[in-house]
């Protein structure tokens, strides 16, 4: 492919690329209720329709998978390289100082949720595979575009292309993580811990607590009522305060989002919470409080008694992603990224004895295993050396991650970056990208895409 020609391209289509993605942005593509022919919500609906439009504008032959996903496909051949990347989003959370879905562009970034995880990936990837068609590249196969919609949640819409898709692609990425690629990824468990509790009415204790909206971010909010009828006078950690309330006393815990796969760079409501109520010592204390906060405490897994790590992939992680507690049962949620030479069964085996121990039960496990391609596979070479030459990067190694993404789906797919220095982190207030990395995401794509699709 003639770069200049690939550059001026970009910079001729700028503003409608950048006029497209805010269509994107704007659509709210949190999963909700489900309605007729859209089985996560009308967001994401209204996200995989511009999704669509765009297919059939740019004459990439755009087909609709009943709401759960679309592709978009240019070339002939019998074989087909892929490309999956997703356009739901997680919740925008607390803390951000522009509208979350405004897509506002301010000293050269697009604001939005979604703008690096993963809607700025997915319109890179589209106007890329544009720019191949209408720069009449020579292509040996087919490059295919599938776009899903459930990714933030359970995967449902992976599910349902597979069962209706039969064809596989030979080779692919997932332009959903970092730089150069992703060749391992953790596997990711989340587990359903719970117990049932009984309180006599009379004392005074905790009425209900609650925390988190999904498994795989760190929550930003948590909330506990306790029935006194004087405001607790011991100190209070950072973040969390008292109010009154008809029923007792309110306690509001803030915190700070992040991924799950990262917990370590948020700070977790939850935990502040609790960490306020046990100085109380009511009776909840020794029926499930110390516990879950000795849990949620311990991001490598060891209070749950499955930390662990491998060479190739590092640490266990813990996030405590979403809490509830009613009165009469306790419910927690741990987001567990675990080593890719580990097991499942290993880690159930060891999670099994803190359970007996501590009355606690696994109510329910959603597990995707872990995904790894070796490194030195030859079209994992092409993918390299392409990077190499467009960004000048020559000291950045592949590398393996906590994170999960489409990779994991399909033989021989690799995950890829979505974004770079300076762009917001996902999942968390103020998510950002900079319109110069969306430029910058067109052109290694269109040249990664075009060299996968040739590659002997």
């Amino acid at each position: 492919m003639d770069r200049e020609r690939l550059i001026e391209w970009i910079d001729a289509h700028t503003d409608e690329m950048i006029a497209d993605f805010q269509r994107l942005l704007q659509a709210e593509s949190v999963r909700t209720e489900p309605a007729p022919n859209a089985p996560f919500g009308k967001g994401i609906r209204d996200a995989l329709d511009i999704v669509l439009e765009m297919g059939q504008r740019f004459e990439m032959r755009p087909r609709d998978f009943d709401g759960y996903a679309g592709d978009l496909e240019i070339g002939a051949g019998s074989e087909m390289i892929a490309s999956l990347s997703h356009i739901d989003v997680v919740p925008a959370g607390a803390g951000w100082t522009k509208p979350p879905f405004g897509a506002v562009i301010e000293n050269g970034y697009i604001y939005a949720r979604g703008a690096t995880d993963d809607k700025g990936a997915t319109l890179a990837s589209i106007y890329a595979v544009r720019a191949l068609k209408e720069l009449d590249v020579p292509l040996k196969r087919r490059v295919r575009l599938i776009i899903g919609c459930d990714e933030e949640s359970r995967w449902e819409c992976m599910q349902y292309y597979l069962a209706h898709e039969p064809e596989r692609p030979v080779w692919g990425v997932s332009p959903d993580a970092g730089w150069p690629f992703i060749y391992g990824e953790k596997g990711i468990a989340n587990l359903f811990l719970e117990k049932r509790v009984q309180m006599p009415d009379h004392m005074v204790r905790i009425l209900w607590a609650r925390g988190g909206e999904r498994h795989n971010m760190v929550p930003d909010y948590a909330e506990a009522l306790v029935n006194c009828a004087m405001q607790p006078a011991h100190p209070l950690p950072e973040g969390v305060a008292w109010q009154p309330d008809p029923a007792g006393w309110k306690l509001i815990a803030r915190g700070k989002s992040a991924h799950g796969s990262h917990p370590e760079g948020g700070t977790n409501a939850v935990v502040r919470l609790l960490e306020a109520l046990q100085p109380l010592n009511l009776p909840d204390n020794e029926q499930w409080l110390d516990t879950v906060l000795d849990w949620g405490r311990s991001l490598n897994g060891a209070a749950l008694g499955i930390d662990h790590r491998d060479e190739l992939s590092g640490a266990l992680t813990s996030n405590l992603g979403v809490f509830d507690y009613d009165g009469s049962r306790v419910r927690c949620v741990f987001n567990i990224r675990y080593p890719i030479t580990w097991s499942l069964d290993a880690l159930q085996e060891r999670l099994q004895q803190t359970l007996t121990r501590t009355g606690f039960e696994l109510s329910e496990v959603r597990h995707t295993p872990p995904h790894y391609v070796p490194p030195e596979t030859p079209f994992l070479k092409t993918l390299l050396r392409i990077y190499r030459e467009e960004t000048g990067d020559w000291e950045s190694q592949p590398a393996t991650m906590g994170g999960g993404t489409y990779a994991r789906v399909m033989p021989n797919l690799v995950a890829i970056g979505a974004a770079f220095e300076g762009d917001g982190s996902a999942h968390e207030p103020d998510e950002r990208i900079a319109i110069d990395s969306l430029k910058k995401l067109v052109r290694l794509y269109a040249r990664i895409f075009e060299g996968l699709a040739n590659v002997e």
